[in-house]
This record gives C-alpha cells, structure tokens and sequence, in this order.
C-alpha cells in the first residue's frame, strides 16, 4: 500500500480562507449585477409598465405611430390609450399590465403617468420646427429609447438648447423663439 503524504493532500492554513473569499467576492458581483446594476440610470417606475425597448426596439415600432401629433403640434404628447389596444386588443390581451391598463379604458379614468421630461413653465417649446423643418431625429433630444425600457427623466435647461441652436446656427433670440 503506497503511503499517502499527509501533507499535500490536506489544505494549507490559509488557502481555505483565500477561496471561501474567492466565492464571497464572486456572490458580491453576482449579486450587483442582478439587484442593484441595473438600477443605475433607470427611469422612474410607471403606473403600468412599458418598454420602449421592446416597442421601439425589438419591435421596430416607429416613434410617430404612438405620438403621431409631432409633426403638427407642439406637443407630441402621450399616445391615447386607444392606440395600447389597436394591437393588445389581439396581442398578450391578457397579459396582468394590458388588463390593468384595459381597466382604466373602461372606466375612463387617465393613467396616472410620471413625468419623465419636463421644460420650464416659462418657455414656449415646440416640435414642429425641430421635426418637420429642422429635421431633428428624437433622439437627440430624448435620447436612445429604443434601448431603454424605462425612460430617464430630463429636465431641458436652457443651456442644452442654446448649445444645440447654436451648433446648428439656428435662431438664439429668446423672445422670439422660446420665451413667449
């Protein structure tokens, strides 16, 4: 029978130690990665949930079929919820957020949405001159959408148009074109 070195098959003091730490940091980043990542410049939590990832995203869903006024109103607006139930009328209609939204349809109550983008009471912005005329893709003001699930608030502030006017040598004169 072959003696056994009792010596290299026993764990050294300190390497049982080094690996329980190895383990422990690895469960740390999971646990990172999994609950508190992708937190990290994520919007606010709606009353209903929706994703423009998958809207915009994966189902290539263009930005004007939802807020069709861009063009031809100030405000692009949020989309009536009639437009939610030209599809979910047919697809996921049952689906638990598709039911809680069908059931503020009925009841003709609004959802209750958080803001997410917001412009001083002060300033007089409209979308007609920067879509239809100047040619603007949305997303260089509100960003990529078509990667987020839940859109991070802005606050536009005046230095952010002024940048983009002046970058594109539009109009800077603030009475006539924002503070009205």
């Amino acid at each position: 029978m072959p003696k056994v070195d009792s010596e290299n098959t026993a764990i050294k003091p300190g390497r049982g130690f080094i690996w329980l730490g190895i383990v422990a940091i690895f469960f740390a980043v999971m646990l990172y990665f999994i609950y508190f990542y992708p937190q990290r410049d994520i919007g606010p939590q709606q009353p209903i949930y929706f994703s423009h990832r998958v809207h915009a995203g994966e189902k290539e869903i263009h930005c004007r079929f939802c807020h069709p006024f861009v063009e031809r109103s100030p405000n692009a607006g949020i989309p009536p919820m009639e437009k939610c139930f030209f599809c979910h009328d047919y697809i996921i209609p049952m689906h638990p957020q598709i039911l809680k939204e069908k059931e503020h349809y009925e009841a003709k109550k609004p959802v209750p949405w958080v803001r997410i983008y917001w412009v001083p009471d002060f300033v007089f912005f409209n979308h007609i001159p920067h879509i239809k005329w100047a040619r603007l893709d949305c997303t260089e003001c509100h960003g990529d959408v078509k990667r987020m699930d839940r859109l991070r608030p802005v606050k536009f502030q005046m230095g952010f148009c002024i940048g983009c006017h002046r970058k594109r040598g539009a109009q800077v004169d603030c009475w006539l074109a924002c503070h009205r």
